[in-house]
């Protein structure tokens, strides 16, 4: 449904690699984990890794990064340098599709 959504509002999206190799670059001396790598390496994929620990086995999630991301000469349907995405697609899955409102046992089964 995600994927769908992506193409439908013009922000494309994919799943990222979750292996845990690429909690090493989480590991801290001085917290129990980093939220991010200071060398913004797998910033994306960290930033889900992350997410991951505090989200119960079974339970279906996305990450969604709504950010100004910058794409030179614009991306899709946006023809900024600054393209704001995940917005559009974040909008398109709470009101085109329905899912506001929705359990995430209903969301999970669309």
């Amino acid at each position: 449904m995600l994927i769908e959504a992506g193409r439908e509002s013009g922000e494309r999206v994919w799943p990222f690699p979750l292996d845990p190799d690429y909690d090493e670059a989480l590991e801290s001396t001085v917290a129990d984990i980093k939220q991010c790598a200071e060398d913004a390496t797998a910033d994306h994929i960290l930033a889900a890794r992350f997410l991951q620990r505090f989200v119960k086995d079974g339970v279906p999630w996305i990450h969604i990064d709504l950010s100004s991301g910058t794409h030179k000469g614009g991306l899709a349907h946006i023809p900024t340098d600054i393209t704001g995405f995940g917005v559009r697609l974040a909008l398109h899955l709470l009101l085109d599709k329905g899912l506001l409102g929705r359990s995430s046992g209903e969301a999970a089964r669309t």
